[in-house]
Formats: C-alpha cells, structure tokens, sequence
C-alpha cells in the first residue's frame, strides 16, 4: 500500500470541479488531523459541497491506515441508501487508482442481520458498509435467524429429534411455524438436523441456490447463552404430532413466540459481537438531535431496550455530515456532539471530559446570543441623528465622552457582542467544518411570486370576498390550543389549500400529511402531527361556519396562494423553464398538481387555437386538439420522409457532442423524437402552422420558437454528459451496468413506464408535470429523479418531503417554490439544496437558484415565515455568515448603511472553513489514533 493517500487519489479531469476536489481534499486531511485529539467532527458544508467524496476520503484513509483489514460504517437514511452505493462506484472508479482494493457492499444493508453477517465474514469482507438508518431499528425478521433460534432453543433437550419433526411438520410457507414460502418441511427437516453454522452448504444443496454468506450470523450462538427459550421450548412442545382443530390458533401462538425471542437476541447479538471499528460516518447527522428517538438510542448506554446502546464503545471516532448541524437552537447542536461519547475511549484521555467540554460550549452559545438580543435590542432605541457617535467605534475602544445613554449602552453591547461571539467561535471552531459557496440564490418571499420584477411588498393578500373563512380558520386554531388539543392544523391547513383545510376537519386526519414512509422518525413526527382529539363542539361549529362561508364565496377553486404558485409555475413553464414545488399536505399536492395539468392543457389549446384556427377562435377543444395530433403524425411517424430527415440531422448535430458513441446518439434522438410529437412541445417550441415543414421544425428547435429556447443546445450539452457517464461504464465494465448513471437515464426515458401510465410509443410518461409523496414507490421516484435531471419531461415536479433530502435535481432546473412553508429553516434549506450541488444548471449558467417562498398576509402563513427566518438568523450567526432574513427588516438592517455596521458585521463573521496549511497532508501513517 502506498505511504500517502495523495498517491491513491487522482486529479479530477473536470477543470470547473478541480478546485471543489482540491477543497475536498484539504477538508478530509483536516478531518484527520482533528480525529488525533478529539471524539469526531461535524463536517457542515453547505447542501451541495461534496460531503459524500469528503466522507469517502477519509473512509479509504482510515482503511489503508489499517492496510485494508478495517471495516467503515455509514449511516444513512433508507432513501439515500442507494446513492451513497453508486457515489462509492463513482469515487473509487474516477478517483482512486486502479488496484486500490478497497471493496464497499453492492447493495446497502437494510436489516441488522444483513450488518452482522457483513461483520461476521472472514474470507473477503467488505470494507465500507452503507447502513441504514431503520436496519437497527426495525424489527428482525430473518427467516434464517428465526429458525437458527429453535434451532438452540431444542438443542440438547428431551426427545429434540421429535420436537424437531413436528417444527418440520408444521413449516408450510407462509403459515409456517416460521413464515417462508422457501421453507418446506423437507428442508426444515434438513437445516435443524445440522448446526446453523453448515447450512449455507445444506442450502445449496437442497435448492441449488448459492447463498452470498452463511445464513446466520456465528455471534447468534453465543449471544441465545444469554436467553432464556425455555418459554419458545414449551410452546414448539406444544405443537401437535398430528392435525388439531386448533392448529391454527397454535401455529399463531408459535409465530408470536419466535417473534419475541427474536427480538430479545437481537439486542445480546450485538452486545457479544465485540466489535471494535475505526470510524462510523452519519449522514443527516442533524437527525440525532433528540435522545428520546431509536436513532439516537442507538449512541446511549446498553439497557433493556432492544437496539439501545448498539453503538455503544463500538467505534473508536465519528464523523457526523449534515448542512445544519442545528435547526431550531443551538442545544440540538450540543445534543448532535453529545451522541460522540459513544465512542471507545481516548487514548490518552482529554484533559476535559466531553460533557465538560460540551457544557462550556453550550454556556458561550448561549451567552452570545443573549448578548446579540440585547444589542440588537438597545441599537433599536438609536435615533437617526446619534449614528454619527459610532463612526469610530471599535471593540478595543470605550463610549467617547458626551453621547447619550442610549449611544454609550448600545456601544459597549456591541463590543461585548463582538467578544463573547468570538469566544464562542473559539469553542465551536475544533467540531465543526463548515464551508459555504459564493451566495447563488435569490430568495422572493410572500407576493414577490406575483411580481414581475421579483421584489416583495408583503404577504400574497387573501382577497375580500374569501378572508371570512380565514379568519374562522384562525379562531377555531385557538379554541383548539385553548382546550389543549394536539397540535392543531386549521390555520395552515387553510393556508396551504382549501381542500387540506377540509380534509383536516374530516374523519381521515392520518392522510393529511404527506411524509417519507421509509423513514422512522419522520414517520413518527407525521403520526404525532396527524393525532388530534376529536374536535369539540366550538370548533366543529367553526368548522361547519368555514364550509358555509367558502361555499357561499365561490372560493373553492380560487384559493390565492394556489393560484400564485400555479401562475409561477406556468409562466417558467412556457418560458421553457423546470421548476420544484414543495408540499407539505397530501390534499394540496394533489391540488397543485391537478391545477397545473389543467392550465397547462388550457394554456397548449389556446395557443394551437391561436396559431392554427385564428379565422374559427370558438372551435371545440378537441379538434384543437386533433389537429396538433395530425401535425404530429405528418412530420414525426416512423414511415414519414421528415421522420428520416429530422433524425439524420439530429444525429448529426448531438454526434459531436456525444463524442460519437452511438448508444448515447441514438437515445438522445429518441427521447427527443418522442417529446417533439407531444402537443406541449409542439406549442412550445415549434413555430405552429398548419402546414409545418420538417424545415421549421428544425429551426424551432434552433431557437425560432415562442420561447426563444434552443432546445438543440440543451440536448447537446445533455449528450456531452450522458457520454461521460458512458465512458464510466467502459473504464469499468464491459456491460451496461444496470445501476449506473447511463442505464438510468436510458431506462427512465426509454424503457417501461415505470407507473403504469399510459405513455405514447414506448418509454416513460411524457408528462409535464408529475408528482413524488410518500406514498410513491422507490423505483418510480428514482426513475423520477433521473427523468428530472434529463432535458424532457417532467417539467413542474411537485413533491413532499420524501424529495427533500439527500438526492439531486440540480441538472436541468434552477427554480423551485416553498408553496407550504415549515417551522424548520434546515428543512426549506434541504429542499433548496436539491438544487444548490457541485455541477448545477444554476452553476453551469452562472445564474442564481430562485427561491420563491409565498405567504398569505395577516394569517398564521405569515407568522410561520416570520419565525423560520428568526432561527435561520439564528443559525446564521453561529456559523459565521451575515445573517439574512428577518433582520433585513429590523432597525439594525435598516441602518446597515453606516460604517459602524460595517466594521461590526465583519468582526462577527466567521465561517469555519478548513485552514491551508502545509503541515495537513494525507499522510496516512501520521494517524495515531
């Protein structure tokens, strides 16, 4: 093995990415340096910095310290799992030199039993496990550890060669004793008349099926000495020799006592393994911010609970990655450090222990914002003509002589501001890294998504004739909190849609809130969101009074904040623009949803009737219709001369591009093909006529179009990535490998639809707008997702927060819309950082992402926006960038024009960011710990 990981690491090619590889490096080898002295590290980059290569870095730094013998966990959330697998492929095949060595698990390990068995295989173990984070949280339910259980649980027992017939006898598939449909009694029969140990070889003998490793993990046999199966015993001694009539019922009883034993050794499993592992890696480590949660559980000391203390004294450092290390306060972030004293112990030990350590920071975070509070508090009470006083202020300099009160206290709380924040700085510096990209983003608030010039004057305004329904809304939300009811949602309900607003006060409460069903806590935190006790008689009445009023206002389709984001959305639409839309209710995704397809069918029928029947504007929409249908067929069906020729210049055109490999050409051609003969692109990007020529088709894909978008400059630049992609696949491979980025893509535009929707041709739905919740499957959002990063359709992507974290749709759009807003700033954050990655569009064009975040005026709309961007202020300042949000608004902001606020905001800034110094290289024989 190389004496330094610089050896192993190669330059990316890329000139525009050079410099965030380089910055990645540097970040890694500073990450080392600190796992010398300290428990671990927060690397806190920004969403879009490269995390996931910074993390896999010191992975392969850790390993080779060990010379290939260490194994490295990450913990990861279920629906990035698969990411994390294919960045590993992309990292190790771009970035490490051939014959590294260094092998990560094909597929993510989703249950504690897959983990073991990683962990238990000695002859070629793989060295990056990717874990998720419910694989030790849920239940266990492997079939071959259950029945390993009866296994010992009749070992060395009475009459065990009978007992062990009548588990044979009763092992039937899915009403077995234990339910399988692989198990038949003749292969129970086989298994239990051998130790666990041989059975992968009994398997394969049975069925011919070649388990990839032994079948119950070795620790099991020590970790059922702990066990007490003398209640399993007697139950499988109670199973009949014969039939019973109420075999059924014991058969029952058997399964439910499996389940528990089960259970219970999942616990001593881990307690015995011993393991002992260099490093644990946590993704969206912000999720361990509560204790009480099973995540967390997981880092607290071993007790009854099943999958309590699992990592306990198991790794020797961590590494947490999140972009918001806190989200509502700064003791969430000192509860995220906290989970580090799970680790084995120093050697040698700090001076300080880490609960001292923490409580010292907590203290100085604290006593900077007080500080902050009470300066901005006392600049409040300056008059405009005092300002002058400051222009020499300093923090080494006292209040001069003769000012007021007011000048003389809000100079020395600024200069005590500025020493306490420093101090805090001091403290937090040694835990957390934090990078931050020059600012891209444009951020339009409340009515801005109305504007043409995208500047805010306020709230969106609820309109006369619908405001008595809102102020209902509101009067029934405090009767609910008066009477202590569970987190009551009328208020925001109305405020997202009248249709969540009526969904809430139905019966069916639980389908209200749309979240990621993969995850555990999240679906935990929706399940509490969703509990309310049943409405009491005041606020059914206001619920009865709100139907009445919306009924009578003819306000059921025109509700405002739904119309600006349908209008937004239309407009970036026919401008040729992909958009996000983020909806936190189920009923307002459907709404939106729903809407968009409408106005855009409605937008594509008056234009074709515009363009093509002027002389007949009163003619049905479906003849409308039926002649874009005709135009499509004339020019664009396979056994047309225009077809021929539209797909020769075509070729031509994206053959350069991409780089002449002929598998990308051919699916750019027929993806694109395939959009051109929809109505929406033809009203789009095609100068309509009835008589349209393959000559004009070309020119509109040049550019000649209502758009002014050249679609042909899209699909090359498009063609120049996928032939990048390709040629990953063949540095590695001789097949198309079928989770690679090109198979993706291909699969999503041109094989089966993945949803069952009826599309035209062969491939995936051609829709221009589509929807993601929680209730989708994995498959279909991951073809989504690719779709989405592809120049076609989807266009207006509307989504929940299943879509919110941890993937990309940064290549192809650079718009996204908050239409339901939250408490939480690290949430809007991850949504925008969908698009906010390395190599975004937003990049790419040197354009800024543009975020639009409407609110209704004077409704409980607005005080959410308020208060979210009160704690993203918060976070702001402790990661040492200028605040922005709500103090724009503030006296202090509002006077920021003055040198004094100048010199002031200079002195509290600080961004944690690696420091370059020569002596931090990747030496991976320095690392002593």
């Amino acid at each position: 093995m190389p004496a330094q990981l610089t050896s192993l690491l190669r330059d990316k090619t890329e000139d525009r990415f050079q410099n965030d590889w380089q910055r990645q490096r540097r970040t890694a080898a500073d990450i080392l340096e600190r796992f010398k002295r300290q428990e671990g590290v927060i690397l806190a980059d920004q969403v879009g910095m490269g995390k996931t290569y910074v993390a896999l870095a010191v992975a392969v730094s850790v390993i080779m310290r060990h010379e290939g013998r260490a194994q490295v966990v990450i913990f990861v959330p279920a629906a990035v799992a698969d990411k994390w697998v294919r960045e590993w492929r992309k990292f190790s095949e771009s970035l490490l030199e051939a014959g590294h060595g260094i092998r990560c698990v094909e597929e993510p390990l989703r249950s504690g039993e897959e983990f073991l068995k990683k962990l238990d295989d000695p002859d070629k173990p793989d060295h990056i496990l990717v874990l998720t984070h419910t694989a030790l949280t849920s239940m266990l339910k492997d079939s071959f550890v259950q029945l390993a259980l009866l296994y010992y649980a009749t070992r060395r027992r009475k009459d065990v060669n009978g007992i062990r017939r009548r588990i044979a006898k009763w092992s039937a598939g899915l009403k077995g004793v234990v339910p399988d449909r692989r198990f038949t009694t003749e292969r129970v029969a086989a298994l239990l008349d051998k130790a666990p140990g041989k059975w992968k070889a009994v398997w394969e003998e049975l069925t011919g099926e070649a388990l990839p490793d032994d079948p119950v993990p070795a620790t099991l046999e020590t970790a059922v000495q702990r066990l007490d199966l003398q209640e399993l015993f007697d139950v499988l001694s109670s199973l009949p020799i014969n039939s019973s009539h109420d075999i059924e019922r014991r058969l029952a009883r058997t399964r439910k006592a499996v389940a528990a034993v089960t259970q219970k050794t999942w616990k001593w499993m881990l307690a015995v393994t011993n393991l002992d592992l260099p490093l644990l890696i946590v993704d969206e480590a912000h999720r361990l911010k509560n204790g009480s949660t099973r995540i967390s559980s997981l880092f607290g000391k071993r007790n009854d609970d099943t999958e309590a203390g699992a990592f306990r004294e198991v790794f020797r450092r961590m590494l947490f990655l999140t972009a918001t290390p806190f989200e509502l306060g700064h003791s969430e972030l000192i509860e995220v450090i906290r989970r580090m004293g799970a680790v084995r112990a120093l050697d040698p030990l700090p001076q300080c222990t880490l609960e001292a350590r923490l409580k010292n920071l907590h203290d100085l975070l604290t006593a900077a914002q007080s500080n902050a509070i009470a300066f901005d508090a006392a600049w409040s009470r300056i008059q405009p003509e005092q300002l002058s006083a400051f222009n020499q202020w300093d923090t080494e300099k006292s209040a001069p002589e003769g000012v007021s009160n007011a000048v003389r206290e809000a100079w020395e709380l600024a200069r005590i501001a500025v020493q306490t924040r420093l101090r805090m700085h001091v403290a937090l510096r040694p835990w957390v890294i934090r990078h931050e990209r020059p600012r891209r983003r444009e951020y339009h608030p409340g009515d801005a998504i109305t504007s043409s010039t995208g500047e805010a004057s306020g709230g969106l305004q609820v309109p006369e004739a619908a405001l008595l329904p809102f102020l209902l809304a509101a009067r029934a939300q405090s009767i609910a909190l008066d009477e202590k009811g569970d987190r009551p949602l009328y208020a925001y309900g109305i405020a997202s849609s009248f249709e969540t607003f009526r969904r809430l006060g139905s019966d069916n409460r639980s389908a209200v809130i749309d979240s990621d069903l993969e995850r555990a806590d999240r679906q935990e935190e929706a399940a509490d969101s969703a509990k309310t006790r049943s409405p009491s008689d005041s606020v059914r009445w206001y619920q009865r009074s709100i139907e009445h009023a919306l009924a009578a206002s003819g306000s059921l389709d025109a509700h405002p904040k739904i119309c600006a984001t349908v209008d937004k959305a239309v407009e970036l639409w026919l401008a040729g623009e992909k958009c996000l839309i983020f909806c936190w209710f189920i009923r307002t995704g459907e709404v939106v949803e729903r809407t968009l397809k409408g106005r855009i069918e409605d937008v594509v029928r008056q234009s074709a009737r515009d363009a093509l029947f002027r002389e007949n504007p009163q003619l049905q929409a479906e003849d409308v219709f039926r002649a874009l249908d005709r135009i499509s067929a004339r020019l664009l069906d396979r056994d047309t001369p225009s077809y021929a020729k539209l797909r020769h210049l075509l070729s031509e055109a994206v053959c350069q591009a991409a780089c002449g490999l002929e598998e990308v050409i051919t699916l750019i051609v027929d993806a694109g093909i395939r959009h051109l003969r929809t109505r929406e692109y033809l009203v789009r990007y095609m100068p309509l006529d009835r008589d349209l020529t393959v000559d004009q088709v070309w020119a509109g894909l040049r550019g000649e179009n209502r758009s002014g978008i050249a679609l042909l400059d899209r699909w090359c630049q498009f063609a120049e990535r996928l032939a990048n992609a390709h040629k990953q696949i063949s540095r590695t491979s001789s097949r198309d490998e079928p989770d690679s980025e090109f198979s993706r893509i291909k699969t999503a535009l041109l094989g089966a639809s993945a949803d069952g929707e009826e599309s035209e041709g062969r491939g995936g739905s051609l829709e221009s707008v589509r929807r993601a919740h929680g209730g989708t499957d994995r498959t279909t959002r991951e073809r989504l997702i690719a779709q989405f990063n592809t120049p076609f359709a989807p266009d207006l992507l509307v989504a929940s927060s299943v879509m919110g974290e941890g993937i990309d749709l940064h290549q192809e759009c650079r718009f996204v819309i908050h239409h339901d807003l939250d408490w939480n700033p690290s949430v809007l954050e991850q949504r925008t950082g969908r698009l906010d990655q390395v190599g975004a569009l937003a990049e790419r064009e040197d354009k800024s992402i543009e975020v639009y975040e409407p609110y209704l005026a004077g409704t409980y709309d607005e005080k959410m926006y308020r208060v979210v961007k009160d704690r993203a202020q918060w976070f702001d300042i402790v990661m040492g960038r200028i605040a922005t949000g709500r103090m724009s608004e503030s006296p202090m902001r509002r006077r920021a024009g003055c040198r004094f606020m100048k010199r002031f905001a200079l002195r509290l800034q600080w961004i944690c960011e690696v420091e370059v110094t020569s002596n931090v290289e990747f030496d991976v024989m320095q690392i002593g710990w």
